[in-house]
């Protein structure tokens, strides 16, 4: 064959397998599932990194509060394609108080009922309370809990802002 190189068989797998995105032998990746990027709202850029994360230190406390569009789409509870880029802040920023009881708070924004948007609250929480974990940010005894947002999204409002609810890391400093 004059003018073509043969790839080896393993070579084309591996291009095969980097081109879909699936693992070797169908295995799932370690890790929450994360939304693909055409599922984001394009509408206004949104805050992202440190830009999404409020610091307010209390006697005792140091809460971490994120803006949840940095996060996850609207009633969903997977992370965003890009939340990695917030959450890779967050983490260090736990750590700088220390090894200290931590509990993720979440909550959610929606039109939907109370019983819905504790249900999205809770399973947000679980979603980074785990990729904490995995990356050593936190250890196991990190606990998750969903609350009440004390008003609704209206139906109308479809612009980024906090109206998709909150997720708080709130460390206990004296204990």
């Amino acid at each position: 064959m004059s003018g073509r190189t043969r790839f080896p068989l393993a070579l084309a797998v591996c291009a095969l397998i980097a081109i879909s995105g699936a693992t070797p032998l169908g295995r799932a990746q370690a890790g929450p599932v994360t939304e693909p990027r055409s599922a984001q709202h394009e509408s206004a850029p949104l805050a992202k990194g440190a830009r999404a994360i409020t610091e307010r230190r209390e006697k005792c406390t140091i809460r971490l509060i994120v803006n949840a569009d940095a996060l996850f789409q609207p009633h969903r509870w997977t992370l965003n394609y890009d939340a990695t880029e917030t959450l890779d802040v967050l983490g260090p920023l736990i750590m700088e108080a220390g090894n200290h009881p931590t509990r993720i708070v979440a909550s959610t924004r929606s039109s939907d009922s109370a019983a819905e948007n504790l249900d999205v609250g809770r399973r947000r929480a679980i979603t980074v309370r785990s990729w904490l974990i995995n990356r050593h940010f936190v250890d196991a005894s990190a606990t998750t809990e969903a609350v009440k947002q004390s008003r609704p999204m209206a139906a109308s409002e479809d612009t980024p802002g906090e109206k998709n609810g909150t997720v708080e890391v709130m460390v206990d400093t004296c204990h």
